[in-house]
């Protein structure tokens, strides 16, 4: 990495961690002229622990999402700055939770550029989506029609009133992806 890279990558580093101190500062409800009391400093601690749960949550999910791209371990670790073997150890899914319900079925091979023709077809045959993890989805059975959306937003508050008042229902998030279904009328 040459100099100008390396200056520009720490510029970048340096407005992340701003944007992520406003966050978190605005979260425990402290402002410049907050003292640093008592029960403020534990309203800190607390945002921070939330903050660095949930980075964790989201790195998880973006590793997640570029395998489902298809992406390999390789360039993912050299993202990273970690080997292969490295990344692969730390964020390999753990084993899929098999099912004994018949109603419900993993489908393998669903990647973020099928998924969603996979799921048109499963909800025109009555299946709807309860699930999903890198590589697989998890649908179960109906005696309904169903179609799915995903959605890409940073703004899901308000993305989720509006689904919601249009008859979707949430299924779940997958950084940076969030999923709905809703019964075909």
């Amino acid at each position: 990495m040459d100099k100008t890279t390396k200056t520009k990558k720490a510029q970048d580093q340096g407005i992340l961690r701003i944007e992520i101190e406003k966050a978190i500062l605005n979260r425990a409800g402290l402002n410049q002229s907050t003292n640093t009391d008592h029960d403020s400093l534990l309203r800190l601690v607390s945002a921070t622990n939330e903050a660095a749960e949930l980075c964790t949550r989201l790195h998880r999910d973006a590793v997640h999402q570029a395998r489902r791209a298809e992406i390999p371990w390789s360039e993912i670790g050299a993202e990273m700055g970690i080997t292969r073997q490295a990344v692969q150890q730390r964020f390999a899914p753990e084993e899929m939770l098999q099912t004994q319900a018949t109603d419900i079925r993993t489908i393998p091979g669903a990647t973020a550029f099928n998924e969603m023709q996979i799921l048109e077809h499963e909800g025109k045959a009555g299946y709807h989506l309860v699930g999903f993890g890198p590589l697989y989805l998890t649908v179960k059975a109906s005696n309904q029609k169903w179609e799915h959306r995903r959605l890409f937003s940073f703004n899901m508050t308000e993305e989720l009133n509006f689904m919601e008042k249009d008859g979707w229902t949430y299924v779940g998030s997958w950084f940076p992806f969030h999923y709905f279904k809703r019964v075909v009328s």
